[in-house]
């Protein structure tokens, strides 16, 4: 897994939407080329304008590939770790609902 940050002050809900639209059509164009390589999703913080992009794929390489290729800079392309919610990290509110 791989994150991909841009920052992108004054950007739209329209432009973001754009964006992962252009990096799925990208991702699969490299997958059907052989080098596999997956958009998994984005988070934005409107705060500090971050968009954090993450990606599955089996080298750095072929995350850059997709990203250059859609002409959207970005600041940072990093090795990441998924952490799945277990028990432990699941809020005490849902924890309560599932249980019921």
């Amino acid at each position: 897994m791989f994150l991909v940050e841009r920052r992108m002050p004054n950007v739209t809900s329209a432009d973001l939407a754009l964006l992962h639209e252009a990096l799925t059509f990208a991702c699969g164009r490299l997958t059907s080329r052989g080098e596999p390589v997956a958009c998994l999703g984005s988070a934005f913080l409107p705060g500090p304008a971050r968009l954090l992009t993450a990606f599955e794929a089996e080298s750095a390489e072929a995350v850059r590939a997709a990203n250059e290729s859609v002409h959207a800079p970005f600041h940072s392309l990093e090795p990441a770790m998924r952490i799945d919610a277990g028990p432990a990290l699941t809020p005490p509110s849902e924890r309560a609902e599932s249980a019921s």
